[in-house]
């Protein structure tokens, strides 16, 4: 069975701490990719990984915060102009999120409305304890404890015989633990070090409850200054902009 690459594109908070990019992972399986999150700097992540946009099978956002989002209508862009993409793309997120992400793009580029592509591009949207395929993966979201206004859901993506969980946004909730069970990755957020951020994890926290997640290997993403201010004293591994982790 071909290997899992997970390729974290960008790993840093909403603030781009130390010139981190923001959110971004690729899991590739063979010649399958699934994008999530496609933060403001997605492009020029993708281009320094060598990835061409029109590769990407499908796109999954956990929330609809500007810095997990705001790189979509350049993928777009992209597709339409540069890549020249012709087959289908998949845009997946929260309740909410076609209109949202419509909006973002028309705002930016009314010529990249659906109806104008030159590829098939189609939104949808799911909700917590759905299960679906995506780009050759089977799915389940999961609702996370980020924003009370704003839906976000982590997503436990299975894809050839690799469970690989994403935590997205959240501060801990009882979700974590079934999220992350028996996966063979977990990427999860670690805004801050120490400190409690509602809607959002420490690295501290994350110790705290280390016996809760069983996890094969634990990443930390979505990193701030705090974090990585006190990187020496972290046990666990930080995820790197353009870092490859094979499963």
């Amino acid at each position: 069975m071909a290997a899992v690459i997970v390729t974290t594109l960008g790993t840093g908070d909403a603030f781009g701490s130390r010139g981190r990019a923001h959110s971004g992972i690729l899991i590739q399986a063979s010649s399958r990719r699934l994008l999530i999150d496609p933060g403001p700097a997605i492009l020029v992540q993708l281009q320094k990984a060598r990835i061409s946009a029109a590769t990407i099978d499908a796109v999954l956002i956990t929330h609809l915060h500007g810095d997990h989002i705001a790189g979509l209508p350049f993928l777009l862009l992209d597709c339409q102009l540069s890549s020249e993409r012709k087959r289908r793309l998949v845009v997946t997120g929260p309740h909410g999120s076609s209109k949202r992400l419509q909006t973002l793009v028309n705002a930016c580029y009314p010529n990249l409305s659906p109806k104008k592509l030159s590829f098939t591009l189609v939104y949808q949207q799911v909700a917590a304890s759905d299960e679906f395929r995506l780009a050759g993966a089977c799915v389940c979201a999961f609702a996370m404890n980020h924003n009370r206004t704003t839906v976000c859901l982590g997503y436990r993506i299975h894809i050839a015989g690799k469970t690989i969980a994403v935590t997205g946004d959240t501060g801990w909730c009882d979700s974590l633990v079934t999220l992350s069970d028996g996966a063979d990755l977990l990427l999860v957020e670690a805004t801050t070090f120490s400190t409690d951020t509602p809607g959002h994890l420490s690295y501290r926290q994350i110790i705290r409850h280390a016996d809760q997640l069983q996890s094969r290997r634990i990443v930390l993403t979505h990193v701030g200054e705090e974090l990585l201010r006190n990187a020496g004293k972290v046990r666990l591994p930080i995820a790197r902009d353009n870092g490859k982790i094979v499963l």
